[in-house]
This record gives C-alpha cells, sequence and structure tokens, in this order.
C-alpha cells in the first residue's frame, strides 16, 4: 500500500504512521510531507494508493486548504484527516469530492483499514463516472452535428426540388402537400435530435458553480424569442434575484419553459415572471430560498395530466398541433433536481399555466 501523508504535526504524523503500518502490514510505503504545496505537488506526480491530508499547514490554513481540495483534480482517492471541530468541513469535502474524511481522534487499525479501502473503490467508481461523461459529452457533440448535418441537407435538396418541379410544371395540391409533409418531418427530427441533446446534456451535473444573475438571462431569452417567431408575444419581469448555480443549465431550463408558454398559445401569448423570496430556520440556520412564477395565458392543462408532463416524450398533443420532442419539461425536472430545487406546476384550461421554480 503506498500512502501519501501531508502532515505537519510531528506527534501526529508518528500516530499516523503507526497505525497505516498496522493497518497494511505488508509493503506499506509512506511519504509524508508536511506542507500542502509539497504534499500537492507529490499527490500529482507520483503514484500513491491513498493520499491523507490534513486541513491546516504552515503554509496553508484551513479556508486555503479547503479551497486546494475542491478544486483539486487528481486520480487518487483522498481521505482528509479532521479534528473534532472540523468534522462539518469534512462531510462538505466530501461532497465536493474527496472520497471521506477520518478525524483524528477516532483513529484505529480496523477503522482506517476499511476506510482506505472503500474509498479507493468509490474513486474507481468516480472515474468511471467521469469517464462515461466524457463519453456522453462526445455522443451529444455527434448527435448534434453528425445527425443535424444530413437533416439540413435533405431541407435544402427537397426546397431545390420543389422549385425546379414549379418551374417545368404546375404543381397540383396534393403535390405541394407532399412537399409540406416532408418539411414538417424534417422540422419535427430537428427538434427531436435538439431535445435529446438538451436531455442528454443536463444528465452530467457540472460541477461549476457561479453567481447566475437571472435577469442577464431573461435580457437575452425576451430579446431571442420575440425577434422572431413569436414576434407579438409579451415577456414581462420584475427585479429578479442572482442564485447560485450553472448558468448554461439555467439559460436552458428558463428557454424550455418560456417557450412552451410562447407555443402553446392560441392568442397573443403574454408571459409573465416574478420572483418570490422565502425565508425559512431548519437545524438552527436561516436559509433563503427564491421562488420564480412564470405564468401565461396559454391552453393551460388538465389537472390530470400535471404529474406525467414532466416525463420524457410525454406529450399531450399531437406534433401536428404543437410541434416539439417532448423532452423540454423532462430537461427542466433533471436540470432542478441538479440544482437540488423543485418545479411545480399549477394550471387552468383555457386559461394558462404558471410554473413555480423554488432555489435554495
Amino acid at each position: 500500500m503506498k500512502i501519501l501523508l501531508i502532515e505537519d504535526n510531528p506527534d501526529h504524523i508518528e500516530l499516523i504512521e503507526e497505525c497505516c503500518h498496522s493497518a497494511f502490514t505488508t509493503n506499506c510505503n509512506i511519504s509524508t510531507y508536511n506542507t500542502l504545496a509539497d504534499g500537492v505537488a507529490a499527490l500529482q506526480s507520483g503514484t500513491f494508493d491513498i493520499a491523507l491530508i490534513d486541513l491546516s499547514f504552515p503554509d496553508s490554513d484551513i479556508d486555503a486548504t479547503t479551497k486546494v481540495l475542491r478544486d483539486l483534480e487528481s486520480s487518487i482517492p483522498i481521505i482528509v484527516l479532521t479534528s473534532l471541530q472540523d468534522e462539518e468541513i469534512g462531510r462538505q469535502l466530501v461532497k465536493d469530492g474527496v472520497q471521506d474524511y477520518l478525524p483524528k481522534d477516532s483513529l484505529q487499525k480496523t477503522l482506517l483499514q476499511r476506510m482506505t479501502l472503500y474509498a479507493i473503490e468509490r474513486k474507481r467508481h468516480q472515474v468511471q463516472l467521469i469517464d462515461n461523461a466524457a463519453n456522453q459529452q462526445a455522443f451529444c457533440r455527434s448527435l448534434s452535428h453528425d445527425f443535424k448535418a444530413p437533416l439540413r441537407n435533405l431541407d435544402y435538396l427537397n426546397t431545390i426540388l420543389k422549385e425546379q418541379l414549379s418551374q417545368r410544371q404546375v404543381l397540383l395540391g396534393e403535390d405541394l402537400s407532399m412537399f409540406d409533409k416532408i418539411e414538417h418531418r424534417l422540422l419535427a427530427m430537428t427538434h427531436l435530435v435538439d431535445g435529446l441533446n438538451n436531455y442528454l446534456q443536463v444528465e452530467q451535473v457540472s460541477t461549476i458553480s457561479e453567481q447566475v444573475d437571472l435577469n442577464l438571462i431573461m435580457f437575452e431569452l425576451r430579446l431571442l424569442l420575440t425577434s422572431d417567431l413569436y414576434n407579438n408575444a409579451s415577456i414581462t419581469f420584475e427585479k429578479l434575484p442572482t442564485i447560485q448555480g450553472n448558468r448554461a443549465q439555467i439559460y436552458i431550463l428558463l428557454q424550455n419553459i418560456l417557450q412552451n408558454a410562447l407555443k402553446y398559445c392560441n392568442t397573443s401569448p403574454i408571459v409573465t415572471v416574478t420572483a418570490l423570496e422565502i425565508k425559512q430556520s431548519s437545524a438552527g440556520k436561516n436559509e433563503v430560498r427564491h421562488q420564480i412564477n412564470i405564468c401565461d395565458n396559454g391552453i393551460g392543462i388538465e389537472n390530470s395530466f400535471v404529474e406525467s408532463i414532466f416525463k420524457p416524450f410525454h406529450r399531450l398533443h399531437s406534433e401536428s398541433e404543437y410541434p416539439g420532442s417532448g423532452l423540454g419539461l423532462s430537461v427542466v425536472q433533471r436540470i432542478m433536481n441538479n440544482h437540488n430545487g423543485e418545479v411545480s406546476v399549477t394550471s387552468e384550461l383555457g386559461k394558462g399555466s404558471c410554473f413555480s421554480l423554488t432555489f435554495i
């Protein structure tokens, strides 16, 4: 067992090394560093089975070490060594990617042996998930490019053929109807490819978390959605909050809901986006939740279908009535799950729908 130990307290080093030799009696090789910089350099350049890392060093306090560990990219599993008062930091680091944390006061042979083996196995699964995510990303790029290119080519050929035949002879209504059906099918396939691409993309929970100003996203989407197809639509929003999350996913989230609001409307679409701040206490902590309400004057949804609309490929209307992939709201659900949020909808037939998005 090749172990990297990053620890600056001589007494702790002695105890940890003794425990390691007891836990791994054969071929236990320990490399010890007493500064974070030297230890991380060894971690990134060496080959180890496990890394045991303290949180406080002469060259790095707990906050700085925590940031380094959160940003660290390594194939080596990490167990963070904590004092009792730092257990909450250890739990948070596990959420951020390290494999486990171990209070030094609880250090003993059997526990260290079990935690190390579990950490190695968890890291192996984590690497597999990352590889699978990379493969899925490659598939999404192929889906978007390799599938849509021939669709665009077919659409172009269909247009050229229609024009050339029109120049040679008068096309009958039945002929024109056939060309329209081809165009409609190609558009439906394009919608499906776009929907599948978004659906697969949001499966990968991005580690990028940033401050997302919802006002800026709404400005962009209003300009995009009302400049062409829905130029008779009205999209208004009041002062919206800035939330923590993945901007690209939140953009797709709002775009899908707004597009549905505009599409499923038989009159001039009117969409209103408002925000509500919800304060609540939980486990002695004060939390602020942001609820974003997106309400429209569309055709509405029957109550019996409200729960099922978030299922993939579930459609309440035929493709000929309202084109689309049937994936938009399932993408919305996935993105809210990625942000540990909730989505709900209230609706009344003929009067419109209101989607509520709740973020912590």
